[in-house]
């Protein structure tokens, strides 16, 4: 290949617009052959017919710096600086006793040393200077005095006493060896005592919650029954030492006495009914009589067995009146709840958020048992404050149209109370 002389060759190429046009060609039909045309003709024909507005070629500026552009980090080696020589014979670690000479090549000789014999030198010890210590002055306290050895024994034979040795009387001997041996004795017991150490005792909480729920979820009722007497008690007695049985827990276990279904439980025998409407009838008797004067005859004559059948509870009525039980303990403790939080916040805890409350609202309008409804308004009596008016009178309205009258009279006096 042919270099050019002027190399435009390689010279780059600007255009605005460039284009390249070879034989165009246009065809007039008619204009040759005298055809007369309908259409006005102009008289313009053009095979190419563009038009450029103010073309122009942009240069990009020069740049002053123009370095390439690494494709990963740079690292000193890459940098191709000049390194530094190093003097060849220095270790890292320097050493305290040990001087280690580099090696010269070009130097004098070193007392004596030739320059060639330089080499065979490796390391030279240096001996440390050890400091002079004096010897130790021993002197003496004649000495310092400023008197002879001589003349100290001397003094000293001369103003030193024989011991006097006193003569006691047997009586005074014998107190001395007595007081000797009290004196030994309570030695001997002080050497021999030794501290006293009394075995550690497991701290337990006041309140053991996990023998509270074990008791609660007991299957026997009774031990449920016991338990919420307990919890009733101590809140009743002094209700700080009933706050550690404020738990989710023992509030679940209650909530799940209220809810506990009967259904399927055994109810009374008939002949504890027919026991209980005889007791029921004598007890009436009795109260009437109370009145007037004279003896009462009872209508009927019953036995011990008979009061023993009459107030042996079946497992559907020690169900139901646990229900009632946990109702109460539901409330006291609710109480003391709102209590303690009003003493240490300043806030009054809403009725619908205390602990258990619910459950109440539940067991009141859904319990078809009317002792426990009876049970659930009294719950609701120990808990209402001025706070709590609005939903109260609200619940005891709809208790009042109750179907048991004895649900609805204590739904009257309740709500009377609170209007109070």
């Amino acid at each position: 290949m042919v270099q050019s002389i002027d190399n435009s060759a390689n010279r780059p190429i600007y255009n605005g617009v460039k284009i390249n046009i070879q034989k165009p060609e246009v065809n007039a039909s008619g204009v040759n052959r005298g055809e007369n045309i309908s259409y006005p003709d102009n008289g313009i024909y053009n095979a190419v017919n563009i038009d450029i507005d103010n073309p122009s070629v942009n240069t990009e500026p020069k740049r002053i710096y123009d370095y390439p552009e690494a494709e990963g980090p740079v690292t000193y080696e890459m940098a191709n600086t000049n390194r530094i020589p190093l003097p060849q014979g220095f270790n890292v670690a320097y050493h305290t006793t040990n001087v280690i000479l580099p090696k010269m090549e070009q130097e004098v000789e070193i007392e004596g040393i030739k320059p060639e014999e330089a080499n065979d030198i490796e390391e030279v010890e240096i001996e440390e200077e050890t400091p002079a210590v004096p010897e130790p002055n021993y002197t003496t306290t004649e000495a310092e005095k400023g008197v002879e050895p001589e003349e100290a024994i001397q003094t000293n034979q001369e103003t030193t006493l024989p011991p006097v040795i006193e003569e006691k009387a047997p009586e005074v001997k014998d107190a001395i060896a007595d007081d000797v041996q009290i004196m030994e004795t309570e030695v001997k017991e002080t050497e021999i005592k030794r501290p006293e150490i009394i075995p550690g005792e497991e701290i337990l909480p006041d309140v053991d919650i996990p023998l509270v729920i074990s008791n609660l979820t007991n299957a026997d009722y009774d031990v449920q029954a016991q338990q919420m007497e307990e919890i009733a008690r101590i809140s009743l007695d002094n209700p700080e030492n009933a706050v550690p049985y404020i738990v989710r827990e023992v509030f679940s276990s209650l909530i799940d006495i209220t809810k506990k279904d009967t259904a399927n439980l055994a109810a009374p025998t008939d002949e504890q009914v027919q026991a209980r409407k005889k007791l029921i009838s004598n007890f009436i008797v009795m109260e009437n009589a109370k009145q007037g004067q004279g003896q009462v005859k009872l209508p009927y004559q019953l036995t011990e067995k008979d009061f023993a059948l009459a107030n042996e509870l079946s497992p559907m009525e020690q169900a139901e009146r646990n229900k009632e039980y946990a109702l109460y303990t539901i409330s006291i403790l609710a109480k003391i709840y709102t209590d303690e939080v009003e003493k240490q916040t300043g806030n009054i805890v809403p009725l619908t958020d205390l602990p258990g409350s619910a459950a109440i609202v539940d067991a009141l309008r859904f319990n078809p048992n009317s002792g426990v409804k009876i049970a659930a308004i009294d719950a609701l009596r120990h808990i209402q404050r001025p706070e709590y008016k609005e939903e109260l009178t609200t619940l005891y309205t709809l208790a009042q149209a109750d179907s048991n009258p004895q649900v609805s009279m204590a739904a009257e006096r309740a709500l009377n109370r609170s209007n109070v």
